[in-house]
């Protein structure tokens, strides 16, 4: 499982500006561990910077080798997609919000689906579903906790090649981004020039579009199958869900090479209640943890504390087109960037230039060495001992992967400004005791319980208390989207 081939022009554009957002998205603790990733995200994060930079230089400097093909760096592939839809989420919610900035160009394209509220029963389906999921999550969890085998995990290998089909599967469901057909060049054409808030506000979409121009029949690795230049939609469009399919199409399915199922499955995926109330995924679940510790601890054993910023620093020489740089770094910033322009580089110049970026930032890494024993983002007199233990990283992953702690199943209490619950949810979770009758809830004292029996707990309870013990309907309803 690895990349097919490097990034060039738009494409590479859109992936170098992913990675040096990550820079901040990192060091603010924002965004910055997707759970569909989970080896990447539970990894500290001077791990995670160290192998987004190792990803940005195999997948954007022509002279260096491909990421290598490990199962930490195709995580970290995947959660920079992840991250990128993150972001684009993030754009077109902040742009509802403003609603005045470049309010005359969003496209949406077709009516929203109405989206009919929940019946009575549906509601309580839902409530007995996850109330019996995470009672037998944590009958599972706990015999992995008394040393149960679960067994190696495997996924059984498909006979048509697995990216290949995917693509042909999403082909057949995705008739949503291509049905109609491309955006005319006339209409582009006609589009109206952008101010600079509006630059700003269209800034994740307008270089997702520019890259989904660039796959032409004619540079795409499938050569005639679903160029993702005739998709129906521009940077105007404010639907996430047909850049999620589009971005897919062209960042995961077309560019990836699932060498092996078992590795695909292993990295992507939540780890969740689900995960351990199906005891098909019990051994991915302990298969993740073994990774996650591994890694984890071959890492902590080589981590320079006087080289804080380092892969920090590499992002931003590769990726980055702005000039900027928290105090400490201010120094190094302008070193690179005088090297940069004698070198008859152009820094702001996106899209380009990634390898011979990367020489300079070899050539002078140890003559600009000052201050990198600082985050990028620190200012002034910022507490050293208290950055340096914020980032230290841990040499084990957490002991219970993907399970949060349980919680109160009543409806919280009143409000103290007022007689009104505050929450339809407590969220306790000491001293928790389960329902003397179905056993499959829990409750922090009586007040919660009869608050809750009263909400409607009462018309479940006898019904929860019936389908706990059945294991396999259980494991069925874990495997449920």
């Amino acid at each position: 499982m690895a990349p097919r081939r490097k990034l060039t022009g738009a494409q590479a554009e859109l992936f170098a500006a992913v990675c040096h957002h990550y820079i901040n998205e990192a060091e603010s603790d924002c965004n910055d561990t997707p759970e569909s990733v989970p080896i990447f995200s539970h990894l500290s994060r001077a791990q995670r910077l160290k192998l987004v930079a190792d990803v940005a230089i195999g997948m954007l400097c022509e002279d260096e080798s491909l990421p290598p093909d490990t199962v930490q760096h195709n995580s970290t592939f995947m959660a920079i997609i992840q991250i990128l839809f993150t972001a684009l989420e993030i754009e077109v919610d902040i742009q509802d919000d403003q609603g005045d900035v470049g309010e005359d160009l969003l496209n949406y394209d077709e009516a929203d689906r109405s989206c009919h509220p929940r019946t009575a029963q549906e509601v309580e389906d839902i409530k007995v579903k996850n109330a019996l999921i995470e009672h037998r999550a944590e009958k599972n969890l706990k015999k992995l906790k008394k040393g149960k085998d679960v067994g190696e995990f495997h996924v059984e290998e498909k006979e048509t090649p697995h990216g290949v089909e995917d693509m042909l599967s999403a082909a057949n469901q995705l008739n949503r981004i291509y049905k109609g057909g491309a955006v005319s060049k006339r209409e582009r054409d006609s589009i109206r020039p952008l101010n600079d808030d509006e630059k700003y506000a269209f800034r994740w979409r307008r270089l997702c579009d520019a890259a989904l121009q660039q796959d032409t029949p004619n540079n795409s690795t499938f050569r005639d199958a679903f160029p993702l230049c005739n998709v129906n939609f521009d940077w105007r469009c404010a639907k996430c869900d047909k850049w999620y399919m589009a971005l897919n199409l062209l960042l995961d399915t077309k560019l990836m090479d699932y060498g092996s199922a078992t590795d695909k499955a292993l990295i992507t995926g939540e780890v969740s209640y689900k995960s351990y109330a199906d005891p098909s995924q019990l051994p991915r679940v302990k298969s993740l943890e073994r990774n996650i510790n591994l890694l984890m601890k071959v890492y902590a054993s080589s981590w320079d504390p006087k080289l804080l910023a380092i892969d920090q620093r590499r992002i931003y020489a590769i990726c980055s087109n702005e000039l900027y740089a928290g105090h400490y770094h201010r120094k190094w910033v302008v070193g690179f960037h005088e090297v940069c322009v004698a070198r008859g580089i152009n820094f702001q110049e996106p899209g380009k230039n990634y390898q011979a970026r990367l020489d300079i930032f070899r050539d002078t890494k140890d003559d600009l060495i000052d201050g990198c024993e600082y985050a990028f983002g620190c200012y002034e007199d910022e507490d050293l001992e208290r950055v340096h233990r914020n980032w230290r990283p841990k040499e084990e992953g957490p002991k219970e992967l993907g399970f949060e702690q349980r919680t109160c199943s009543g409806p919280g209490k009143p409000d103290r400004f007022s007689s009104a619950l505050s929450f339809r949810f407590c969220w306790e979770t000491e001293n928790l005791q389960s329902c003397s009758r179905c056993k499959a809830v829990l409750y922090c004292g009586r007040e919660c319980q009869v608050a809750d029996w009263k909400r409607g707990h009462k018309n479940v309870c006898a019904r929860l208390a019936k389908e706990r013990k059945d294991k396999e309907k259980i494991s069925q309803m874990a495997k449920e989207d």
